[in-house]
């Protein structure tokens, strides 16, 4: 108790006023990044120390490093004397720490290699351009392949947090494989694919996997899935910035597609659903099929998914 008493003294000393959740083991502060008075979105983990703002996006193992940053030299220094160095040295909170998430050995970004003789590098590159890929994507989305292991013939495309730090990476196969993907171990709920690139002020685009990114606008991410949980870090920042959806899922995710828009409606986000208008996702379009199906797409309400649900229910289910 002695201890918890002094954590909980020296955030609410450091942050302002606080909320303490009935769990007892997590704080909501002001954000010393981007927070405004009586807002309280930056949540601190008291017994890992992990925390992170649900708006901005500034996270951190600990505090110290957000403390250095934006608040000051001195608050930094008095964290790390009072509860790292006696804490974070432990091997118990050791194993809590996940490992990194890294590129495969060798990686090879294919925006440099354009011109490579390698075959397998360039069976990558035309695949690639099949699949409408630009000069200019090969640069935005970081794509790149490797020679050898078990990456080979695989195009990866990585996503970066806010922070610019690696936090996931898919890996498609150009040939005909049972496992036509192989995906990096980070835990999917926690992260948002290139969240880097987003701007949550906008109206934000979501489709299922990494590879119907090619054709969407430059303001979206993916579910890693074709589902969305309220416990995941993806909706708590769509629902704590009120951001604009626009719902891009395959033909045959329907009602999962019908079930996600009407979660974000019920937490205040406004959403379109995009009409596919014959494909059977957003992957087979083309950038101009989307922009046109994108501007013919129309708010969600209540009456949609009255529609949805009565259109889903099958003959004869009924009796």
């Amino acid at each position: 108790m002695e201890t918890f008493t002094l954590k909980i003294d020296f955030i609410r000393r450091i942050f302002g006023e606080i909320s303490i959740a009935r769990d007892g083991i997590n704080v909501a502060a002001k954000c010393p990044n981007c927070g405004t008075p009586g807002k309280r979105k930056f949540s601190i983990n008291i017994e890992n120390w992990s925390c992170h703002c649900w708006v901005c996006g500034i996270k951190g193992r600990t505090p110290h490093r957000i403390l250095f940053q934006h608040v000051s030299e001195d608050a930094a220094r008095e964290f790390k004397f009072k509860f790292l160095n006696h804490e974070l040295s432990s091997d118990t909170v050791d194993h809590q720490v996940e490992e990194s998430v890294k590129l495969p050995d060798d990686f090879i970004p294919l925006c440099l290699s354009l011109k490579s003789r390698d075959p397998d590098v360039r069976d990558c590159i035309s695949y690639l351009r099949k699949r409408g890929i630009s000069d200019r994507d090969f640069w935005y989305f970081r794509l790149g392949t490797v020679k050898k292991g078990r990456f080979r013939r695989r195009v990866i495309i990585p996503s970066f947090d806010c922070d610019g730090d690696l936090n996931y990476f898919s890996a498609r196969s150009i040939d005909d494989s049972s496992f036509k993907y192989i995906n990096s171990k980070a835990k999917k709920m926690e992260i948002i694919f290139n969240e880097i690139n987003i701007d949550w002020s906008q109206e934000i685009t979501l489709v299922e996997g990494p590879f119907d990114l090619f054709k969407c606008n430059q303001n979206s991410t993916c579910l890693l899935g074709s589902q969305l949980s309220k416990r995941s870090y993806l909706f708590k920042r769509l629902v704590a910035n009120r951001s604009p959806v626009l719902l891009g899922l395959d033909f045959d995710m329907r009602e999962k597609s019908a079930k996600i828009a009407d979660l974000l409606c019920e937490y205040g986000c406004s959403v379109k659903v995009l009409s596919l208008g014959g494909f059977s996702d957003v992957g087979e379009m083309s950038r101009r099929d989307f922009e046109k199906l994108k501007q013919e797409s129309m708010i969600w309400t209540r009456e949609s998914s009255l529609r949805e649900k009565i259109a889903s229910i099958r003959t004869g289910s009924l009796f």
